[in-house]
């Protein structure tokens, strides 16, 4: 599943092995690129989109 994490932290993420937070609150490490086709998290989804506005 696809979340959404700030830019920078996905790099350091992946370079330093640190866990990232998503919109959403949930906490991970980055350690591969999504699957083409993942679906996206919707908690997450309806976060950015509010944050567009």
């Amino acid at each position: 599943m696809f979340h959404y994490v700030l830019k920078d932290k996905i790099a350091e993420s992946a370079v330093m092995g640190n866990f990232v937070q998503a919109l959403c609150g949930e906490i991970f490490p980055v350690t591969k690129a999504p699957k083409p086709g993942s679906p996206v998290c919707p908690a997450c989804k309806e976060i950015y989109e509010s944050m567009a506005e």
